[in-house]
């Protein structure tokens, strides 16, 4: 009898356990909003901004929050703002279909608040590549998505850069259009326009939304120090260091490092395609710029 039970027990116990697993991942691990900080040291930062905030979200992916959490933008942005960062720095995937994704958090989005501004970039699905529809209508819908963005209070940078200053010191803010491997992951990223009229001793901060372009053209091509990005979700399943994505990429988490240039991937906030996260929480992420101590 008791091994029947047993018998009866386990496939039970497999078919339910997937179910729970779906249902935490939504109900609870698809809103566990963290904040995850690090702290980076370069010899070459400008005295002035030393201890330097930068609060980075990314992979906001809209369309996720209208599946019962909504309300979940709001705090969302109040959680941002509380981090009280010297910049805010988006790093794509503000949608992940199109734009209209976006009505309804508007207005919240307009909330987010930083001394020197708030800086994005377009990731791979903001260019409406994902639903068939005309060229015409794709290139509408992606100029209402940058026109939102602008609303919003938002420096969207597309294959340009800025200035920030503090007192005698200057950082560059370096912003390229997503930059993948075709034809999934679209690819208009133009980093020497995006450099253009920067001094090379100029201390950089790229944004750019896949991180494999770090690889492929950051590093080789250019002296920036620091890049920002997004994209991998940490596979939005992360158990004891483990993730599907370490199978497709060689970075695809937090802070990576080579010859004391850095580039920070952010696990992001939001889901594709449903909101369902275990391990890999959507994340807030604070990056602190230090003067390297031995200088």
């Amino acid at each position: 009898m008791k091994q029947l039970r047993k018998v009866i027990y386990i496939p039970v116990i497999l078919i339910l356990l997937p179910i729970a697993i779906i249902l935490f991942g939504y109900l609870y691990g698809s809103r566990h909003f963290v904040v995850r900080e690090c702290e980076v040291y370069f010899d070459s930062l400008p005295p002035q901004f030393d201890g330097y905030r930068i609060v980075q979200f990314s992979d906001f992916h809209a369309g996720a929050f209208h599946c019962g959490h909504d309300k979940d933008v709001a705090a969302i942005v109040d959680l941002i703002n509380k981090q009280e960062g010297d910049i805010i720095c988006f790093t794509g995937d503000l949608v992940t279909r199109q734009s209209s994704e976006l009505e309804g958090f508007s207005e919240d989005l307009k909330r987010l608040k930083a001394h020197d501004g708030v800086y994005s970039v377009m990731g791979n699905h903001d260019y409406s590549l994902y639903r068939r529809i005309s060229m015409a209508e794709r290139k509408a819908d992606i100029r209402n998505l940058q026109e939102l963005q602008r609303s919003f209070g938002w420096n969207l940078l597309l294959n340009d850069n800025t200035i920030i200053r503090k007192g005698d010191d200057s950082i560059a803010i370096i912003g390229v259009e997503n930059d993948g491997t075709p034809p999934h992951f679209p690819s208009y990223a133009n980093l020497p326009k995006a450099l253009k009229g920067i001094n090379e001793k100029t201390f950089k901060i790229l944004l750019s939304h896949d991180p494999t372009h770090w690889q492929r053209n950051v590093l080789p091509e250019t002296n920036i120090q620091l890049t920002l990005s997004g994209h991998t979700h940490a596979g939005q399943f992360l158990v004891f260091g483990w993730s599907p994505v370490k199978a497709i990429y060689k970075e695809w988490t937090g802070l990576n490092e080579q010859d004391k240039r850095y580039l920070h991937i952010s696990n992001g906030i939001g889901c594709v395609p449903l909101p369902f996260r275990i391990g890999a929480w959507p994340e807030i992420n604070v990056i602190t710029l230090h003067k390297d101590k031995d200088k």
